[in-house]
């Protein structure tokens, strides 16, 4: 007992060492930054549109339907794209430095700037005024909350500092220098101006192209032949897409591994796009409906899924937009309260809630779910209205 005290009294001793060595270091890195930005401002600014992800190494379908409108406007600017997963390791943590210099650049000579994840050096530098900065965000809605909502949750503590959250996000101005942000419908605003701590009057009701592109059913048609080309397996019988959301704490695997040895015995085929630490979860080999199929996201695979499983992920609002039916594996639901909490509560969803895997399937089986429901959804949360935008009047920086 003697020993466990003082382990706990040396972590605590280092913490507080760690601590303020660490702030300091980050304020002698953002101003640093700000330096090198201050010397790159004064080169000639371009006609030029950079869109910056760190969520995904190759450009996104809403990237890329914004860059194929952009190419065909009257005195096109040039497009620069710099997506960049930010991914664990010495080497890659050295390599990103290199690429957020590049980013630097590309800010300080670009009219528009358009995310759709958190940028840090967005954040952290000191723009130029006429710099346009527009967030489009990658979730169709607000379903769990995030940003500035969850400092005060253990969600929102970073796994890669030890500063208190709150520190961290006032340090490195977490969401700061937005010019421009775009949500699917009003009633998404006041949650999306909380998460960025910005005022409403930036917050715009637009479409994000994913929109069109899954309600397209001619590309949809198209992506299927594609995935099934690769997956020839996926052809045959049902498919159900299990995409659970992403999580900083970690997860008790049992209920997952409860749910999908099910599904392969009831003959589904399992298609199964982990995120963060669920991808720790191994699924045993015997389990031969499983699928793992990493060359496509998960809202591609939506071209071939019959039914969609998630705990908390906003896919749910896509497989709408595809009328697929979703069914809620919320096992842990009161602890994800604790931990994150919601804008939009689960069974304010068309969708049922399962606290276990046999009462899901046994609905799954039967094909139930709330057609009309999620039609009348989909009517709330992707609005159309008076009040709409089009993202391009807002990125084009000819027709600003």
């Amino acid at each position: 007992m003697g020993q466990s005290l003082g382990g706990r009294q040396r972590l605590s001793f280092r913490s507080r060492v760690e601590v303020p060595i660490e702030r300091a270091l980050l304020q002698i890195a953002v101003i640093g930054a700000n330096a090198i930005y201050g010397v790159l401002k004064l080169l000639p600014v371009q006609n030029k549109v950079v869109f910056i992800s760190w969520d995904s190494d190759v450009v996104t379908p809403d990237f890329q339907a914004l860059i194929d409108r952009l190419q065909m406007v009257l005195d096109a600017p040039k497009i620069v794209a710099l997506c960049r997963e930010l991914k664990s390791g010495v080497a890659a943590y050295i390599a990103y430095m290199f690429h957020l210099l590049h980013e630097m650049y590309e800010i300080a000579t670009s009219k528009v700037v358009v995310l759709d994840s958190y940028c840090v050096m967005v954040s952290i530098l000191h723009h130029r005024r006429g710099l346009r900065i527009v967030q489009i965000w990658h979730a169709l809605g607000a379903f769990k909350k995030f940003g500035w909502s969850i400092l005060d949750k253990s969600e929102g503590l970073s796994a890669r500092s030890k500063l208190p959250s709150h520190s961290l996000a006032r340090l490195l101005r977490m969401h700061a220098g937005y010019t421009d942000v775009v949500v699917s419908c009003s009633a998404a605003i006041p949650h999306f101006a909380e998460a960025f701590r910005c005022a409403p009057s930036k917050v715009h009701v637009a479409w994000l192209p994913r929109v069109d592109w899954l309600r397209n059913e001619a590309v949809m048609a198209e992506l299927r032949e594609r995935i099934v080309a690769v997956h020839p397996e996926l052809a045959h019988g049902r498919v159900v897409l299990y995409a659970p959301t992403f999580r900083r704490m970690m997860m008790n695997p049992t209920p997952i591994l409860s749910l999908v040895t099910a599904l392969g015995a009831a003959d589904w085929n399992v298609v199964v796009k982990p995120h963060s630490v669920t991808r720790e979860i191994q699924i045993p080999s015997h389990i031969k409906m499983v699928r793992d199929i990493p060359d496509f996201t998960a809202s591609e695979l939506l071209a071939v899924a019959d039914a969609v499983i998630t705990d908390y992920s906003a896919i749910v609002y896509e497989a709408y937009l595809r009328h697929i039916p979703v069914y809620f594996y919320d096992h842990d639901l009161d602890a994800y309260k604790d931990a994150r909490g919601f804008y939009t509560e689960p069974d304010a969803f068309p969708s049922k809630v399962y606290a276990t895997a046999d009462d899901l399937i046994a609905d799954l089986d039967l094909d139930v779910f709330d057609g009309e429901g999620m039609d009348a959804f989909i009517e709330q949360f992707v609005e159309d209205s008076p009040n709409r935008v089009d993202i391009l009047d807002l990125i084009d920086p000819g027709g600003q």
